[in-house]
């Protein structure tokens, strides 16, 4: 083999090394879906029998924290929205005590290109889409991603464009915003309902806005007590805008999922009681048109509850394992006759 295919082996070599490194360290976001096991089969069912299950009429919505929701439809379509993880680009603090597990999902969404919304290597999924305008369809479900633009300023306890300014020196609010403070608002229509993700979006998008959004049954909006999204007083605006029946709050601490006191973070609880509420019991909703219609701008709250274990301890070995007896490995070493 001659010196230059030596050369090039070794640069290949070397690539490969640091790519797996960096897939180590940071989760492999970005283009590591080659890594995944899974193939494209429930696509592709769903594309040639309109679902994966015979219709069941229900909805289900689950709760991964921040504002990570999965929706599943009645035939068995799943989208994931906004999976989360800490910085990774050295801009921003982290936030999360924990990785977010990784989830099997058919569709998976992005609102904007924030760390907190975008870790697209959380998601096992036959799709992802980041930041979409515009309408995609697979069997009973529609997608429509309106184009906007990220909250600049929240008028909550934190000045917000303050902040981002010193962590970054750089301008959140138009007109010369980069694309992390861009935004993408979807509407999922499924089971006859029509749910809104509503990502970061700023609080007062222009009427043409409203309009492309519509009405909506379902509204999940970013809104906690502290206002580092949408402020108490801004949700409220928001929330009566929307005329959703049902409105889901996101983007809030939630014990064992973020790091206490990180960004001035505050649950919900106290906007959520300002309104006629629910207190869910469980990290999973299951809901049909007729049973939304007869909410009117009804909160449902998830507080600490998400779709997998937080907590505890780890749990301790059945038996102690033994202590292995000391050894002369260096004899092995010794010459030979």
């Amino acid at each position: 083999m001659s010196f230059i295919p030596l050369c090039r082996v070794s640069l290949v070599l070397a690539f490969a090394l640091l790519y797996v490194s960096e897939v180590a360290a940071h989760g492999g976001h970005g283009g590591s879906a080659q890594l995944q096991r899974h193939n494209n089969d429930r696509a592709i069912a769903a594309q040639v029998y309109g679902g994966l299950h015979e219709d069941k009429g229900k909805v289900t919505i689950s709760f991964y924290g921040n504002i990570a929701f999965e929706i599943v439809s009645p035939r068995g379509v799943k989208v994931f929205v906004d999976p989360w993880r800490n910085d990774i680009t050295g801009m921003y603090p982290p936030w999360y005590v924990r990785d977010m597990p990784i989830v099997r999902t058919d569709i998976g969404l992005v609102t904007h290109a924030h760390f907190d919304h975008d870790a697209v290597d959380r998601l096992h999924a036959d799709m992802i889409m980041e930041r979409i305008a515009g309408v995609f369809r697979l069997a009973d479900v529609k997608i429509t991603g309106i184009a906007e633009k990220h909250v600049c300023e929240t008028q909550g306890e934190i000045g917000y464009r303050e902040l981002v300014i010193q962590f970054i020196d750089e301008d959140p609010c138009p007109p010369d915003e980069t694309l992390q403070w861009d935004n993408s608002l979807y509407v999922i229509e499924t089971g006859g309902l029509r749910i809104l993700h509503w990502g970061d979006n700023r609080q007062n998008p222009p009427e043409r806005v409203w309009k492309q959004i519509g009405d909506v049954d379902v509204a999940i909006l970013a809104v906690s007590d502290d206002g580092h999204i949408l402020s108490q007083d801004w949700a409220d605006v928001v929330m009566k805008k929307t005329r959703a029946n049902i409105v889901i709050p996101g983007h809030y601490y939630v014990e064992g999922v973020n790091i206490p006191g990180a960004y001035g973070l505050k649950s919900a609880a106290e906007w959520t009681r300002r309104h006629p509420h629910t207190l869910l019991e469980s990290a999973t909703i299951t809901l049909d048109a007729e049973g939304v219609a007869k909410y009117d701008q009804h909160v449902f709250y998830f507080g600490d509850h998400v779709a997998y274990p937080t907590g505890g301890e780890p749990p301790k070995p059945t038996k102690q394992p033994d202590v292995p007896e000391p050894t002369e490995a260096w004899k092995r070493f010794a010459p030979r006759p």
